[in-house]
């Protein structure tokens, strides 16, 4: 009994420790992006060695994933809040653009990798069907997609409906990381471009 409970209490502090680290690290990661980044920071702000970062997380590039996903779960949970009580799709899709937009702004050095030089992280991070991300699309297909399909009598399916809006807002939000300019400001601009693609492809 006594056994299991330090096994209990030794597991708590890695976990603990973990959260730690991944805290600290997206610290850095905002303020000086994924590239400039270094591990020995990080290992000196969070009070552990650099080889037990690596024993606990395996490399930089995973633990960057692990904070990219931390945040797709944070921005997930505080989309479903705003869309709860809401009915009509096109002020959800305006909601979902502006946690977007606003997520991407405030986060920008840490997500211009994902963003710009990685295309494919959506795909093989939500490549597990339990996966935080697989889960967001499966929610906004459901709850979004398929009534604003409905509302414009449009036989495309939910979920390549979802894709095509996220190639939309991504694209701008790659554009404003080139060029700048007020990316939030941009919201009702996004919304209605996707709903004028979908009408158009519609007639």
């Amino acid at each position: 009994m006594q056994e299991k409970a330090v096994m209990t209490f030794k597991r708590k502090v890695q976990e603990m420790k973990r959260d730690l680290i991944l805290e600290e690290a997206g610290t850095l990661f905002v303020n000086e992006g994924y590239e400039n980044m270094k591990i020995s920071d990080l290992a000196k702000n969070a009070g552990v060695s650099v080889g037990a970062i690596y024993s606990m997380f395996g490399s930089k590039e995973a633990l960057y994933n692990q904070f990219i996903i931390g945040l797709i779960e944070y921005y997930i949970d505080l989309m479903e809040q705003e869309l709860e009580n809401k009915t009509d799709p096109i002020e959800m899709l305006k909601i979902m653009v502006k946690i977007k937009f606003t997520a991407i702004v405030k986060n920008k050095n840490a997500l211009k990798e994902v963003i710009l030089h990685d295309p494919t992280f959506n795909l093989h991070v939500s490549s597990d069907e339990y996966n935080p991300l697989t889960q967001m699309h499966l929610y906004v297909s459901e709850k979004v997609m398929k009534p604003l399909l409905k509302s414009l009598n449009c036989s495309k399916n939910p979920m390549e409906l979802f894709f095509l809006f996220d190639g939309i807002t991504f694209g701008m939000a790659k554009y404003w990381i080139f060029a700048g300019g007020d990316l939030v400001s941009r919201v009702d601009e996004a919304v209605e471009m996707f709903i004028q693609l979908l009408k158009k492809d519609n007639s």
